[in-house]
């Protein structure tokens, strides 16, 4: 089982930078951007039973925040996120799901943004 990498906000950033003007969901990575570059105080926490409710099976679900371990999942969905508590991987993936990188989100068609 592969370990969440963990990058800070910086480095998440700088992919999101290298998205280009016009090119596939730019207005999508432009709005994650602009909620993943805000202060730490102010970026979304969103708990897994809202995940739950939100999301649909198989979803791709950006959140430009943190994902916390609060509540259960019992859907199979793609999740990214600037930061994971502990034992939400654990979580996700006994529900079939999968902690995606920003790289391989952005590679998905399809992306909610959650937050």
């Amino acid at each position: 089982m592969r370990e969440i990498e963990k990058k800070g906000i910086k480095e998440w950033l700088a992919e999101l930078d290298k998205v280009p003007e016009g090119g596939k969901n730019s207005d999508l990575w432009c709005y994650v951007y602009k909620l993943a570059s805000q202060p730490r105080r102010k970026r979304v926490a969103v708990n897994l039973s809202k995940l739950d409710k939100v999301a649909r099976d198989g979803e791709n679900i950006v959140v430009p925040g943190k994902v916390l371990g609060g509540g259960s999942i019992s859907k199979g969905i793609n999740v990214t996120a600037v930061e994971y508590s502990d034992g939400v991987e654990e979580k996700i993936r006994g529900a079939k799901g999968k902690l995606l990188t920003l790289q391989e989100m952005m590679k998905k068609e399809g992306i909610r943004v959650i937050g």
